[in-house]
């Protein structure tokens, strides 16, 4: 394509969670498209721990219990790279913080044995990259775990929903479209009385993937509005009551993108 609108706004791919993002909440994705970049957070530090202690475990023939002791052991270190990381710029709550670090044991202590009895995945962090007709840029993702013929996605909650989110079901959908493969979500549920991993297949994958080309190519529509962000910005407008605009960060931004006093 000539005329590549996602090219003219420095962008060369996409993602599920941006084209979710913009599904949800087009003005954030507009804002980070301006060049904003959303702040890290605790929760999203223990995703990316987990996962990584999850696939460390695969690499050495030791017990359950010596895998969980040295992923514990490696993850808290990790956690806490990041933490002092960021915290100089973005000052953290500590509760929080210390919250997040202190159950990296318990859901590390429920999934490692989950995950050692289904053996080791043919790949872990596999990269796929999928094109569509008429979209001029790849949709790119990273799949958890990746077995013969079946797909596997970590997530860490406190919290399990009655119905698995759409935005799941539309990034793992993904994942099965470009490996040809039955996509599992594994919820690695932990709260102060239970943890459990709950595994739930995602089943309406054409669908799913349907909306995220749709999504694209309507992600592609706004942009071609003009060269210029700020003129793209006026197609929306930010909700602030909306909690996804919880961070005083992100608010600020947007008000600054939008000129709203």
């Amino acid at each position: 394509m000539k005329n590549n609108p996602f090219a003219v706004h420095n962008i060369d791919h996409l993602s599920a969670s941006a084209i979710n993002q913009f599904i949800t909440n087009p003005a954030s994705w507009i804002l980070k498209v301006s060049g904003h970049r959303g702040i890290p957070n605790p929760a999203m530090w223990r995703g990316t721990v987990i996962d990584d202690a999850i696939c460390k475990s695969f690499e050495n023939d030791l017990s359950i219990e010596k895998k969980i002791h040295r992923s514990v052991s490696n993850s808290e270190y990790d956690f806490d790279a990041l933490y002092e990381k960021h915290n100089e710029t973005f000052n953290y709550d500590v509760d929080a913080v210390d919250k997040e670090r202190n159950n990296l044991q318990r859901y590390l202590e429920v999934a490692i044995p989950f995950y050692a009895k289904l053996g080791k995945p043919q790949e872990c962090q596999k990269r796929i990259e999928v094109e569509f007709e008429d979209i001029p840029v790849p949709i790119i993702g990273y799949i958890d775990l990746q077995y013969e013929g079946v797909t596997r996605d970590i997530k860490t909650t406190g919290r399990l929903m009655s119905k698995i989110p759409s935005t799941i079901c539309r990034q793992l959908s993904l994942y099965a479209y470009a490996e040809d493969s039955v996509p599992y979500a594994d919820f690695i549920h932990v709260t102060r009385s239970k943890a459990e991993v709950v595994s739930i297949e995602i089943t309406d994958i054409e669908k799913r993937v349907d909306e995220l080309k749709k999504a694209a190519f309507s992600m592609m529509n706004v942009l071609s509005y003009s060269d210029d962000i700020n003129q793209v910005a006026s197609l929306f407008y930010p909700d602030f009551d909306d909690w996804r605009w919880s961070n005083p960060i992100d608010q600020d931004a947007a008000k600054k993108l939008w000129r709203i006093k």
